[in-house]
C-alpha cells in the first residue's frame, strides 16, 4: 500500500502498522508524527464483510469533504488531523498525519485497581480527570461532538489526558454514526430492537 504526504510517497504495510482499530491502520513515520489510513472496502480485514465493506466506502467518501473543513482551534490535547494523506492521483484523500503520543496509555487502565497500585495517587488521576474535563469543555465550546467518546479514545501521558480519533467528531453537517456501546446515550437508540442502533445524532 502507498500513501502521499506532502508530494511524498510512502511505502506501508498494514502487518507493520503500530495500531489497529476498526477503520483504520496507524503508522509511525517519524519525526514525532504518526499517519492514520482509513481501511478501504478491498483491505484483508475486511474480506467477505460486505456490510464492513460498505461502511468502509461511505466513510471514506465522507471524508472527502469532511476532513477538510476539519474545525480549527481545538484544545491542545485534542489529537487532531495535521497533514492530509492522498492515493497516487492526489485527488482523493486516504488518511491523515497526527501527533505520536508515544508512551501513551488508554484511560480505560486507570479504572484498574491492579494498575492503580503500581504507584498511581488518587491526585493524579484528579489531575488526569480535571484536564480532560478542560479538553472537552473547550471542544464543546467548538460546537463539536465527541460521538465515540469512551475510555479507549483518550490516551494519557503522565498527567496530561488526550483525545484520539477526532476524525469521528460530530460538527457542522458532519454526524457521527460512531460510537461504544457501554458508553453510548441510550436514549438515542432504538429501544425496540435487540441491538443498539444509533436513530438520533449524538
Amino acid at each position: 500500500m502507498e500513501a502521499y504526504l506532502e508530494g511524498k510517497r510512502l511505502l506501508l504495510n498494514p502487518s507493520k502498522s503500530i495500531g489497529k482499530g476498526g477503520e483504520a491502520d496507524i503508522y509511525d513515520i517519524g519525526l514525532g508524527r504518526a499517519l492514520k489510513i482509513f481501511k478501504p472496502p478491498n483491505h484483508p480485514d475486511l474480506q467477505g464483510d460486505i456490510k464492513e465493506q460498505q461502511v468502509a466506502r461511505a466513510r471514506i467518501e465522507q471524508h472527502q469533504r469532511k476532513l477538510p473543513a476539519f474545525p480549527t482551534g481545538l484544545p491542545p490535547r485534542v489529537v487532531v488531523p495535521e497533514v492530509l494523506a492522498f492515493d497516487r492521483s492526489g485527488q482523493k484523500i486516504i488518511g491523515y498525519s497526527m501527533r505520536f503520543l508515544r508512551g501513551a496509555e488508554v484511560l480505560m487502565l486507570y479504572a484498574d485497581k491492579s494498575y492503580r497500585e503500581r504507584g498511581i495517587s488518587n491526585e493524579e488521576v484528579l489531575k488526569i480527570m480535571t484536564g480532560l474535563h478542560e479538553t472537552v469543555a473547550g471542544v464543546h465550546s467548538k460546537q463539536v461532538v465527541m460521538g465515540d467518546f469512551n475510555d479507549l479514545n483518550v490516551m494519557v501521558i503522565n498527567t496530561d489526558a488526550f483525545l484520539i480519533d477526532a476524525d469521528s467528531f460530530q460538527f457542522g453537517s458532519y454526524m457521527s454514526p460512531m460510537f461504544t456501546a457501554r458508553f453510548v446515550d441510550p436514549t438515542l437508540c432504538d429501544p425496540r430492537l435487540d441491538s443498539l442502533i444509533l436513530v438520533k445524532p449524538h
